[in-house]
């Protein structure tokens, strides 16, 4: 008797430990955004961005309607000097951000980040304005916008001076023309 009692106490365990394996091997295999999230931030704090970009991809995949994971995933590729794919991230950033009005700041900050470095100066005028309007209290955008209103104004004036410049050549072309026929 001792014996099969002993054996039935050794199933029980093993029965528990087979259970405890698997569920810590489900519990590994299923790892929630947020952990994605963290392990990309991990990699983009020690400046590797495509390996933060890569952790970031996988919480979207994991949910795709997490902000957080989404402007993460903006900021990864911005690094990355790949403007055009963060843009369509901070964009998606912002309208999924409905209640935190500074995260959705921040998407039209970078936004506007963006659109200056590529002397879109309008376009960046209209995020920080965005921006603007979901956080006043930001300075940094504040400056920006103000910045960037000062490069669009020199912007036009150089425009316009190219214009006057190239106006005025066409006038002395034709005045050259004039005294090559007048000499005739």
């Amino acid at each position: 008797r001792d014996l099969v009692r002993s054996r039935g106490l050794g199933d029980v365990y093993k029965r528990q430990l087979l259970g405890l394996l698997l569920v810590s091997t489900v519990a590994a295999l299923a790892q929630n955004d947020r952990t994605f999230i963290r392990q990309g931030n991990r990699q983009y704090r020690a400046r590797k961005w495509t390996a933060a970009e890569v952790q970031y991809r996988k919480a979207i995949a994991r949910n795709a309607n997490n902000p957080q994971a989404v402007y993460n995933l903006g900021c990864a590729l911005m690094m990355q000097q790949k403007d055009s794919l963060a843009m369509q991230q901070f964009a998606k950033s912002a309208d999924l951000q409905t209640t935190n009005k500074i995260r959705r700041a921040k998407s039209f900050h970078n936004m506007g980040v963006i659109m200056q470095n590529h002397q879109e100066f309008a376009k960046a005028i209209e995020c920080y304005k965005m921006a603007l309007r979901n956080n006043p209290q930001d300075n940094e955008t504040r400056y920006n916008l103000a910045l960037c209103k000062h490069q669009l104004k020199n912007q036009k004036n150089r425009q316009n001076q190219n214009k006057n410049k190239s106006g005025n050549n066409k006038d002395k072309n034709k005045q050259n023309k004039n005294k090559d026929q007048n000499k005739d």
